[in-house]
């Protein structure tokens, strides 16, 4: 027998990105994102593989977050690369702007 209204797969899913927001952590992991992406030689950028493998972070978990950040305009496309392709991403001036209102603060803070 079954329980009655069992939350379906989806319902499960957005729960636990809820939680992942509400605790802080997408917002962590955009940010080191973010940071990578900053120290990439112009023009250089990284696949979302590239970024999985340097941040030891689920391929699944760097793939959403970059989702995010290019709705946010903070990253762009810049090439390809491989066979198959793989898109080569890059921090936008507007992302660079972004990480730099971040980070200042908290180096105000601890001189």
């Amino acid at each position: 027998m079954t329980a009655l209204a069992q939350p379906t797969s989806n319902e499960i899913k957005r729960e636990g990105l809820d939680h992942a927001r509400r605790s802080g952590r997408t917002a962590h992991q955009q940010i080191r994102i973010l940071r990578t992406l900053y120290w990439q030689t112009i023009g250089e950028g990284a696949t979302r593989q590239d970024l999985a493998e340097a941040l030891e972070l689920a391929l699944s978990s760097v793939c959403g977050r970059c989702a995010e950040l290019a709705d946010l305009e903070l990253i762009a496309p810049i090439g390809t690369v491989g066979k198959p392709a793989r898109q080569v991403l890059g921090i936008t001036d507007k992302g660079i702007d972004h990480l730099l209102a971040l980070t200042t603060p908290a180096q105000e803070a601890t001189a």
